[in-house]
């Protein structure tokens, strides 16, 4: 078997993984948040915003398969879970999932 040998100092390699961390929570909470809007649009621009809301959650999704594979490489643990993503305030932070919650989402003319 063949060792690759990083090119990091054994310091970086925490430090990497610790901002692919943060990226990973960020494109989690980004596609929870995405589709919680996606479930709650309503108006005649209702099909338009559906899509496009679709067009956000499908990108962060593969993005956070490819940052948390990354983070493993590296040796760290990724860690993805509601409770992880919860713990770090996420994308936007509490103050956008309170107004999110049993929130329609009006997809006004425009």
């Amino acid at each position: 078997m063949y060792v690759v040998k990083s090119p990091l100092s054994d310091a970086d390699p925490q430090t990497v993984g610790e901002a692919l961390q943060g990226a990973l929570v960020d494109l989690v909470d980004l596609s929870l948040v995405a589709k919680q809007v996606h479930w709650n649009a309503v108006g005649p621009r209702f099909r338009s915003v559906h899509l496009q809301l679709d067009e956000v959650v499908d990108p962060a999704r593969l993005h956070s398969d490819t940052v948390a594979e990354r983070a493993a490489t590296l040796g760290s643990s990724p860690d993805g879970r509601s409770a992880a993503v919860a713990r770090s305030g996420g994308f936007g932070g509490a103050r956008v999932h309170e107004r999110l919650h049993g929130v329609r989402v009006q997809a006004a003319n425009g």
